[in-house]
Formats: C-alpha cells, structure tokens, sequence
C-alpha cells in the first residue's frame, strides 16, 4: 500500500470517528489528510516550473574515440527541499560514460545517473564524460528526475527537457600513398590541352631544366643559389576527382549476409580521401549509391576547402536510413574521361 492510499485510509477513519462524535478536531485532523493529497498533487504538477536543467558541452563535433566533457547545473527554484534527487540520462549502448554514480546498460541503450541533494533556493553542479565509439549523431531531448515527494516514500518523476547534439565523424580509413601523377592528373603537368602554366600567380622556384624559357628563369633566386632557377606557377586548371561509394543493403536475405561491416569500410575509406582533397586542396564531388529525394544516387555538388571537407563528413557521420541502388544506376552517364576514385 503506497502512501497516499494511507493517507486516505487515515483521513476516512478519521471522518467516519468524526461523524459519529462530532468532534471538530478529528473533522480537522481527517481533512488535513486528504488536503496533504492535493497538496502533492499540486506540488507534483508545478515542480517542473521550479526545477531547471542547465546543460554545457566542450565540443560538439568530434572523432570516434574522441572524449567529450559534459558539464550540466541542477537548480532549484523553490521553497522546499529536493532530497535523494536522481538525475537519468540515456545513450546509446556504444557510448561510455564515466563520472557518473551508476552507469547500466539495457535494451541497446547506456543509462547514467547522478544522485544530487538540493537544499531549497540551490543549485548543484555535476561534471561527467562520454567518449563515443561509432559515428552517428548522439542527441538528448529530455532527463529524468526523481525526487522524494513530500510522502517521504514515493518518488515524484520530473521531466527536464534539455537540447543536445553530438556529431560523431566516421574514423578515416588508412590509405596508401598515392603518387602525384594520379593526384594532379590534368593541372599539375604539360598536357595537349594544357600547353602552358599562368603566369598570373606565381607559387615558387625550382631548378632549371633545358627546354625551360629564358623569360620565366628567376634571376634573383639564380644569383642567391649559384644556379639557375625557374619560376613556378598555378596551374591553368585544377583537378576535379569524382570519389564513388557503393553502399550495399544492410542485409541480404539471399547471401544471408550483414553488410554493416563493409558499409562501415567504405564510409571510412571516403572520409579518408576527403581528407586527402582537403590537404591537397583539390576539388571533389561524392556519390553515393543510395536514394536520395527521387534520384538514384545521392550526389554532393563539387567543391574543395574545410566547408566542403565538413559538409562531407557531416553527411557521412548521419548515413544511417537509406535505400541502395545498383552502381551501374550510379555510373550511367557520367563523363569517363574524368578521374574516378571508387571505394
């Protein structure tokens, strides 16, 4: 039997005593029961109002493996106490946690609670981390408090909505090295359609080679070094790579084959080369064989620099719900004359 059902029982005798010996202190006592009842209810309804959960978090885009300290404030805005309060937050089963007073797991999900005692008007501060290792995006919308009530048995639930992402970025896969014939395969070199360098932006010396033109040696180089030195400039185009990543169903009835594995794999390896073209600062565009808004493939439009290497790894990290499609779909009508990376 919960409290409040005591309560209740305690104020009935009371009345029914109350009634047959018209006393007016019982007729008090008994009523002061079922008043406590309304009183809890009124206090379990506005506890909400007078609890705030503040929430503060280092980073907010991270690497698999990568810690991330989480610094959160419990406050109290009212007049009463808050005793054996306990603060529940729920992540997926891939993230630890440390720091927290008990830590479970169950159903796929990790569950971290705190134990806090506020006194009334206070505010109590908790400092944990969580190091989170799949890529994906770790997000909260709410905790879970409970609290003594005013019953001194029962626990009153307290819903503390509180916003929080985490962006966990796939881990880039180990490549090896590529020459440079393959990373500039049109602007780094002489080609037919390239005949000559732009002498408009000037990047640099090197030694000189026959052949090289009279007007374009450095003589200034040349005098400091003993040699001969010609002057190097930007090329008069830049390579563009296409990267190509086939994505498989995640299960294959026929083979009786999971797939995770392989996706994972490839994710890496094209988080791998875009930090490649981001070192390079080369120009790429990513395709993906999976649906996207009616077309058979997604596409991220061409594009170089930390922007685009972001907007990459961002759409990495949340490739989670998609529909594959065949790469022969994806491969159809794309100009093969440029440089193609598959994965």
């Amino acid at each position: 039997m919960s409290t409040r059902q005591v309560y209740h029982v305690l104020g009935f005798l009371c009345l029914l005593f109350a009634l047959f010996s018209g006393s007016r202190f019982l007729w008090l006592f008994g009523g002061f029961y079922f008043f406590m009842t309304l009183v809890h209810r009124w206090w379990r309804a506005n506890l909400p109002r007078w609890v705030r959960l503040e929430w503060n978090a280092d980073l907010r885009r991270v690497m698999q493996g990568m810690p991330v300290t989480i610094r959160f404030t419990l406050h109290n805005r009212s007049w009463l106490p808050l005793p054996g309060t306990v603060i529940s937050l729920s992540f997926p089963e891939h993230v630890t946690v440390e720091g927290a007073d008990e830590v479970t797991a169950n159903r796929q999900r990790c569950t971290a609670r705190f134990r806090l005692d506020l006194p009334l008007r206070t505010s109590a501060e908790r400092t944990f981390t969580i190091t989170p290792h799949k890529r994906g995006l770790v997000w909260l919308t709410e905790a879970q408090a409970d609290t003594l009530s005013v019953f001194g048995e029962e626990q009153d639930p307290i819903s503390l909505p509180l916003s929080f992402s985490l962006l966990v970025y796939p881990l880039p896969l180990a490549l090896p090295p590529l020459l440079a014939a393959a990373i500039e395969p049109d602007g780094g070199k002489l080609t037919r359609r390239r005949r000559e360098e732009d002498v408009t932006f000037f990047r640099g010396v090197r030694g000189y080679v026959p052949g090289d033109r009279l007007k374009h040696i450095h003589w200034k180089a040349s005098a400091k070094t003993g040699a001969l030195q010609t002057r190097l400039f930007e090329p008069t185009a830049r390579p563009s790579w296409k990267v190509v990543g086939h994505i498989l169903p995640s299960y294959e009835p026929l083979l009786q084959r999971n797939n995770e594995p392989a996706n994972e794999r490839v994710i890496s390896a094209l988080a791998a080369l875009s930090v490649l073209c981001r070192r390079q600062s080369l120009s790429c565009d990513m395709f993906l064989t999976v649906k996207q808004r009616g077309r058979e493939q997604f596409h991220l439009p061409p594009g170089s620099g930390k922007a685009h290497h972001i907007q990459v790894m961002t759409q990495l990290a949340r490739l989670h719900q998609y529909l594959p499609t065949s790469l022969a779909a994806a491969l159809r009508g794309w100009n093969t004359a440029s440089p193609v990376t598959r994965s």
